[in-house]
Protein backbone atom coordinates (compact mmCIF):
# COMPACT_ATOMS: atom_id res chain seq x y z
CA UNK A 1 0.00 0.00 0.00
CA UNK A 2 1.46 3.38 -0.97
CA UNK A 3 2.32 5.83 1.79
CA UNK A 4 0.86 9.35 1.98
CA UNK A 5 2.01 11.90 -0.58
CA UNK A 6 5.52 13.03 0.40
CA UNK A 7 6.86 16.57 0.52
CA UNK A 8 9.16 16.70 -2.50
CA UNK A 9 11.90 19.32 -2.73
CA UNK A 10 13.64 19.90 -6.07
CA UNK A 11 16.95 21.79 -6.06
CA UNK A 12 18.13 23.15 -9.41
CA UNK A 13 20.93 25.47 -10.49
CA UNK A 14 24.12 25.56 -12.51
CA UNK A 15 27.14 23.41 -11.69
CA UNK A 16 29.16 24.67 -8.75
CA UNK A 17 26.49 26.83 -7.08
CA UNK A 18 26.03 24.58 -4.04
CA UNK A 19 23.01 22.42 -4.91
CA UNK A 20 24.44 19.20 -3.55
CA UNK A 21 25.67 20.76 -0.32
CA UNK A 22 22.23 22.31 0.26
CA UNK A 23 20.51 19.03 -0.61
CA UNK A 24 22.65 17.08 1.86
CA UNK A 25 21.98 19.58 4.66
CA UNK A 26 18.23 19.58 3.97
CA UNK A 27 18.03 15.80 3.72
CA UNK A 28 19.93 15.38 6.99
CA UNK A 29 17.83 17.98 8.81
CA UNK A 30 14.55 16.59 7.48
CA UNK A 31 15.44 12.87 7.56
CA UNK A 32 14.63 12.84 3.85
CA UNK A 33 15.35 10.47 1.00
CA UNK A 34 18.02 12.03 -1.21
CA UNK A 35 18.63 11.61 -4.93
CA UNK A 36 21.51 13.30 -6.78
CA UNK A 37 20.99 13.63 -10.53
CA UNK A 38 24.79 13.53 -10.88
CA UNK A 39 24.48 9.81 -10.15
CA UNK A 40 21.99 9.30 -13.00
CA UNK A 41 23.09 11.46 -15.93
CA UNK A 42 24.25 9.07 -18.68
CA UNK A 43 27.51 10.85 -19.40
CA UNK A 44 28.40 14.44 -20.20
CA UNK A 45 25.79 14.75 -22.95
CA UNK A 46 23.01 13.26 -20.86
CA UNK A 47 21.41 16.10 -18.89
CA UNK A 48 17.98 15.77 -20.53
CA UNK A 49 17.97 11.96 -20.71
CA UNK A 50 19.12 11.53 -17.11
CA UNK A 51 16.75 14.16 -15.78
CA UNK A 52 13.76 12.79 -17.68
CA UNK A 53 14.53 9.23 -16.58
CA UNK A 54 14.69 10.30 -12.91
CA UNK A 55 11.43 12.26 -13.23
CA UNK A 56 9.72 9.24 -14.77
CA UNK A 57 11.17 6.39 -12.69
CA UNK A 58 11.95 8.11 -9.36
CA UNK A 59 9.96 11.31 -8.89
CA UNK A 60 6.66 10.09 -10.35
CA UNK A 61 6.47 6.89 -8.28
CA UNK A 62 7.73 8.60 -5.10
CA UNK A 63 5.08 11.31 -5.52
CA UNK A 64 2.52 8.50 -5.47
CA UNK A 65 4.09 6.97 -2.35
CA UNK A 66 5.71 4.12 -4.28
CA UNK A 67 9.39 3.14 -4.57
CA UNK A 68 11.43 4.76 -7.31
CA UNK A 69 14.44 3.42 -9.16
CA UNK A 70 17.05 4.61 -11.58
CA UNK A 71 20.10 3.24 -13.31
CA UNK A 72 23.23 4.82 -11.87
CA UNK A 73 25.94 6.00 -14.23
CA UNK A 74 29.44 4.65 -13.71
CA UNK A 75 31.52 7.73 -14.52
CA UNK A 76 34.84 5.86 -14.30
CA UNK A 77 33.76 3.23 -16.85
CA UNK A 78 31.58 5.70 -18.79
CA UNK A 79 28.81 3.13 -18.83
CA UNK A 80 25.51 2.29 -17.18
CA UNK A 81 25.85 1.04 -13.62
CA UNK A 82 23.63 -0.57 -11.03
CA UNK A 83 19.93 -0.04 -10.42
CA UNK A 84 19.35 2.14 -7.34
CA UNK A 85 16.03 1.78 -5.50
CA UNK A 86 14.67 4.74 -3.52
CA UNK A 87 12.14 3.80 -0.85
CA UNK A 88 9.08 5.97 -0.27
CA UNK A 89 9.67 8.66 2.35
CA UNK A 90 7.78 11.49 3.98
CA UNK A 91 10.26 13.98 2.51
CA UNK A 92 12.25 13.56 -0.70
CA UNK A 93 15.05 15.86 -1.90
CA UNK A 94 16.21 15.64 -5.52
CA UNK A 95 19.07 17.85 -6.65
CA UNK A 96 20.69 18.39 -9.99
CA UNK A 97 21.07 20.61 -13.00
CA UNK A 98 17.86 20.54 -14.97
CA UNK A 99 15.57 18.96 -12.40
CA UNK A 100 12.95 21.75 -12.49
CA UNK A 101 10.65 21.23 -15.48
CA UNK A 102 6.92 21.85 -15.80
CA UNK A 103 6.27 18.13 -15.20
CA UNK A 104 8.59 17.79 -12.20
CA UNK A 105 7.26 21.02 -10.64
CA UNK A 106 3.76 19.57 -10.90
CA UNK A 107 4.86 16.67 -8.69
CA UNK A 108 6.94 18.73 -6.25
CA UNK A 109 5.98 20.63 -3.11
CA UNK A 110 8.93 23.03 -3.13
CA UNK A 111 11.26 24.05 -5.95
CA UNK A 112 14.56 25.73 -5.10
CA UNK A 113 16.81 27.56 -7.53
CA UNK A 114 20.38 28.02 -6.26
CA UNK A 115 22.65 30.68 -7.72
CA UNK A 116 25.83 32.58 -7.03
CA UNK A 117 28.11 35.04 -8.79
CA UNK A 118 29.63 33.52 -11.93
CA UNK A 119 33.22 34.10 -10.77
CA UNK A 120 32.46 32.33 -7.49
CA UNK A 121 30.79 29.43 -9.34
CA UNK A 122 33.75 28.95 -11.65
CA UNK A 123 36.23 29.14 -8.75
CA UNK A 124 34.23 26.51 -6.86
CA UNK A 125 34.32 24.20 -9.87
CA UNK A 126 38.11 24.50 -10.07
CA UNK A 127 38.43 23.95 -6.30
CA UNK A 128 36.17 20.91 -6.48
CA UNK A 129 37.26 19.30 -9.74
CA UNK A 130 40.56 20.88 -10.72
CA UNK A 131 40.78 21.07 -14.49
CA UNK A 132 39.90 17.44 -15.13
CA UNK A 133 36.52 18.26 -16.70
CA UNK A 134 37.54 21.29 -18.79
CA UNK A 135 36.92 19.36 -22.02
CA UNK A 136 33.31 18.81 -21.01
CA UNK A 137 32.33 22.00 -19.17
CA UNK A 138 31.30 24.12 -22.16
CA UNK A 139 29.06 21.37 -23.52
CA UNK A 140 27.55 20.77 -20.09
CA UNK A 141 26.94 24.47 -19.50
CA UNK A 142 25.24 24.69 -22.91
CA UNK A 143 22.83 21.93 -21.87
CA UNK A 144 22.09 23.75 -18.61
CA UNK A 145 21.55 27.06 -20.44
CA UNK A 146 19.15 25.32 -22.85
CA UNK A 147 17.26 23.89 -19.87
CA UNK A 148 16.99 27.36 -18.32
CA UNK A 149 15.70 28.86 -21.59
CA UNK A 150 13.18 26.05 -22.13
CA UNK A 151 11.91 25.40 -18.59
CA UNK A 152 12.25 28.74 -16.74
CA UNK A 153 13.44 27.16 -13.47
CA UNK A 154 14.45 30.55 -12.05
CA UNK A 155 11.15 32.35 -12.61
CA UNK A 156 9.07 29.40 -11.42
CA UNK A 157 11.08 28.54 -8.28
CA UNK A 158 9.33 28.59 -4.94
CA UNK A 159 12.57 29.80 -3.34
CA UNK A 160 15.74 31.33 -4.79
CA UNK A 161 18.87 30.79 -2.69
CA UNK A 162 22.06 32.79 -3.24
CA UNK A 163 25.20 31.10 -1.99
Amino acid sequence: MPSAKPHIILIDGKSGVGKTRLAIHLADALDAALVHLDDAYPGWGGLVNGRDAVIETVLTPLAAGLPGRYRAWDWERNDAGLIVVIAPADVVVIDGCGVSTPHSRNLASTVVWVECDEAVRLARLVDRDGNQFDDFSDGWDAQVDAHIAQNNPIGTATVVVRT
